[in-house]
């Protein structure tokens, strides 16, 4: 693991069961001005925690990207550590005093002494934010308005697209098993279409969302060249554990039926079909038509876009799926009780579809999707953690 920020992470988390006992010092080099961090500085300073190390025969040291610095041992007490630091403060600044507030509200504080069996959870935020797992992938800043389309501007692009080729503008993004293997595994990955890249390629400054009616004429069309793409065998080699997002008429289509013929049927076991969940409910009986023909096809069916109040509210006994995928949202920490305890009931139970928790952008999530007993996560702040080895 070469990201120091994450490495530094996933050692605080081997701690989290049993933090008493545990101490860290932080050092605080990062405010200060360039001239004080120069190497010769730095490697002074690792030296005298190298020493108090090899004095003790305990301890880590982490050099973290900002160049700060954290010292974490069990058996040093807090006055050799509030030592530590005043000798490396004085490497820093001579006799001069720090004259900032660090990132943990100490003023005028070169250093943070921490006791983990007290502090680990303030120390354990703090690491997050920095290997970026608090922040990573949070929802954009809210666009500027954009203006609406109409039918015009629909039929002008339902026509392009299947002049161009869009295979570019397709994107995947993995479902993870967070179980109880020890490394995340892969279960299947979601291909979808950028709909921020189709508004900036066919209309400019234009949101193809502001219309439902038209969006959705416009989705079925789009179904129609993304299944014509993936049912090519060059595409399908490399997609063979997939999810489409797809329209109940697109299933009922010749479009469908196409595709799903030019599939062998080892490639159809490894296809999940996502299917909005307003669309089942408007569609219900064709839905219910479709199902155990695409079931007996090999397909599996994820029932998508369900909000927490969703899965409260709805007899999944009538819903037949595979998987239903619940976005995460802010909403989940403004639950009152008796939703809550419904919600929580339902995700244990095992006649339940397998829950997905998607839009897994905040480290809050994460926490929640293990405490419910969600396995099934996806999001930028999953493939974030995935890419720096960050644990679960």
């Amino acid at each position: 693991m070469t990201d120091p920020n994450a490495r530094f992470l996933v050692h605080l988390k081997t701690l989290a069961e049993q933090p008493a006992g545990y101490r860290a010092v932080h050092l605080h080099v990062s405010p200060l001005p360039a001239a004080k961090k120069s190497r010769d500085n730095l490697s002074r300073a690792i030296r005298l925690l190298a020493d108090v190390k090899t004095k003790y025969k305990d301890g880590e040291i982490f050099l973290m990207k900002n160049l700060d610095i954290i010292f974490l041992t069990k058996e040093i007490g807090k006055p050799v550590l509030a030592a530590t630091g005043d000798a490396i403060q004085h490497v820093f600044l001579g006799q001069m005093s720090p004259t900032f507030t660090n990132v943990h509200g100490g003023e005028n504080e070169f250093f943070t002494l921490f006791d983990l069996s007290r502090d680990y959870a303030k120390l354990h935020a703090w690491a997050e934010d920095a290997a970026g797992v608090a922040r990573a992938a949070r929802p954009d800043e809210l666009a500027d308005a954009k203006g609406v389309i109409d039918v015009a501007v629909l039929a002008r692009i339902k026509e392009e697209i299947h002049r161009i080729d869009i295979a570019p503008m397709l994107f995947n993004q993995p479902v993870y098993s967070i179980g109880e293997q020890h490394k995340p595994v892969v279960m299947f990955h979601e291909i979808y279409m950028s709909i921020a890249i189709l508004e900036d390629k066919f209309c400019p400054g234009q949101s193809l969302t502001s219309r439902k009616g038209l969006f959705t004429d416009l989705t079925e069309e789009l179904d129609i060249v993304v299944l014509r793409i993936l049912a090519e065998p060059a595409d399908r080699g490399i997609r063979r554990k997939m999810s489409i997002n797809v329209n109940i008429a697109t299933l009922a289509s010749p479009t469908f039926v196409k595709f799903d013929a030019e599939l062998p049927p080892d490639a159809r076991q490894g296809v999940v079909l996502e299917i909005n969940k307003t669309d089942v409910f408007e569609n219900m009986r064709l839905y219910r038509e479709l199902v155990p023909f695409l079931r007996e096809r090999g397909y599996r069916i994820l029932l998508d876009g369900l909000s927490f109040y969703n899965v409260a509210a709805i007899d999944f006994a009538g819903i037949d799926c595979d998987f239903a995928k619940i976005f995460w949202s802010g909403e989940a920490s403004s639950l009152s009780e008796d939703v809550a305890n419904r919600i929580y009931a339902k995700l244990r139970e095992r006649e339940m579809p397998t829950f997905l928790l998607g839009r897994c952008d905040t480290a809050e999530s994460i926490r929640f999707a293990k405490a419910a007993g969600i396995h099934l996560v996806q999001g930028r702040l999953v493939d974030h953690m995935v890419k720096k080895n960050i644990p679960f």
